[in-house]
């Protein structure tokens, strides 16, 4: 074990630790020798009760708080979704000791993509209706995942777990928001923080695949892209997420 790797876990908007759903056992199963952490951002998940912050850095700074691996002076490795891969940005960028490498998923910057790009306007109408139905946790969970995993039998595999966690742990509309205006004002630095691995999915149907290419191409980096998964590729294709591991 002491040679094994430190992992942090870190999801994105209105998705807490339980939304990895099978896929938290599967990796850990995949590498027996690392160790791994998962944390919830505030305001999803556990924290659900907590504001979220409408800062990047604020998030960074919350999560050193209470990652294990910080306290201990242990380096490690991020692998994160969407807006956890901005705050993974800003994480290395302040803190670049503390990061050995990063896998971005599904991520976008302001400054390099459009409003529209960063998250696709068809899902406005359908988001803002589930905001007010938040304690209906089959009706939020089917419709999310609906939006992000394009696999049907993932999607039904996943479920069952999925409504049990966000019925124990239902999301405030209020953090819904103050997490997009966050995410929405983050930009990208010029230059790549540290060791990145860009990971995105042309069947994306929440965020547009084109921001992930467009900052492979600031960054001067290739980005490998799913041909099919939606926005969660953790939940639609953890085999292939795993092997971009490696």
């Amino acid at each position: 074990m002491a040679n094994g790797r430190n992992w942090l876990l870190l999801r994105g908007l209105a998705r807490g630790v339980g939304h990895w759903g099978s896929f938290a056992e599967t990796i850990q199963k995949h590498f027996p020798e690392d160790r791994f952490e998962f944390l919830d951002l505030p305001g999803n998940g556990s924290r659900h009760l907590e504001s979220s912050p409408l800062r990047i850095a604020d998030y960074v700074k919350d999560l050193r708080s209470r990652c294990s691996y910080v306290k201990n002076g242990q380096p490690f490795q991020i692998l994160s979704v969407s807006l956890g891969s901005m705050i993974t940005v800003e994480w290395m960028r302040e803190y670049p000791h503390e990061v050995k490498r990063a896998f971005l998923t599904c991520t976008s910057s302001a400054g390099l993509s459009p409003f529209y790009h960063r998250f696709y306007l068809a899902n406005v109408p359908q988001g803002l209706k589930l905001l007010g139905k938040l304690e209906d946790a089959e009706l939020w969970e089917k419709t999310v995942l609906g939006m992000i995993v394009n696999n049907q039998e993932r999607r039904e595999a996943e479920l069952p777990a999925m409504i049990e966690y966000s019925r124990k742990y239902p999301m405030n509309p209020t953090n819904v928001f103050r997490q997009l205006l966050a995410a929405s004002q983050y930009r990208f630095p010029a230059q790549p923080p540290g060791e990145v691995k860009l990971l995105g999915s042309h069947g994306d149907r929440l965020v547009s695949a084109k921001c992930t290419l467009k900052i492979a191409e600031q960054w001067g980096l290739t980005a490998q892209m799913h041909p099919w998964a939606g926005h969660d590729v953790p939940v639609d294709d953890p085999q292939w997420l795993l092997e971009q591991l490696l």
